[in-house]
């Protein structure tokens, strides 16, 4: 059921940084709760929002080769979240966490050779990735 999916996750997201406001400071060490960290740094959520925290957190995850650490990382890197806009490093941390199987890494791949975002415009690598999407 979508409704208790969501109501777990929301949970998790609660438990996460009622644990941090608890210990107050950052002593996770699995990177999916660091990432999940980070997003609610991003969001405001139970914590004040400060997109400088949530990309600090996000690359931590990422370090952690968590894909979707590093999928948001680039993601930071393309809107500017928490750091300064680079399309190259957007592209190279989009690719990275494609090749780690994240599916929105190889979405975002697959756009960013489309439209040539941090790399060369390249039509056939877009259809490559689209592929591996549809898989």
């Amino acid at each position: 059921m979508s409704f208790a999916k969501d109501i777990s996750s929301s949970n998790d997201i609660t438990q996460i940084t009622t644990a941090f406001d608890q210990l107050n400071l950052i002593d996770f060490q699995n990177p999916e709760d660091i990432y999940w960290l980070g997003y609610c740094y991003e969001h405001g959520i139970e914590v004040e929002k400060d997109e400088d925290k949530a990309f600090i957190h996000y690359q931590k995850s990422a370090n952690m080769n968590n894909s979707n650490g590093i999928y948001q990382v680039g993601y930071c890197y393309h809107l500017g979240i928490g750091v300064e806009t680079n399309r190259q490093e957007a592209f190279l941390h989009y690719q990275k966490s494609a090749e780690a199987g994240n599916s929105m890494g190889i979405f975002k791949t697959a756009i960013c050779y489309f439209y040539g975002i941090g790399v060369e415009k390249d039509e056939a690598k877009f259809y490559e990735w689209i592929e591996k999407e549809l898989v």
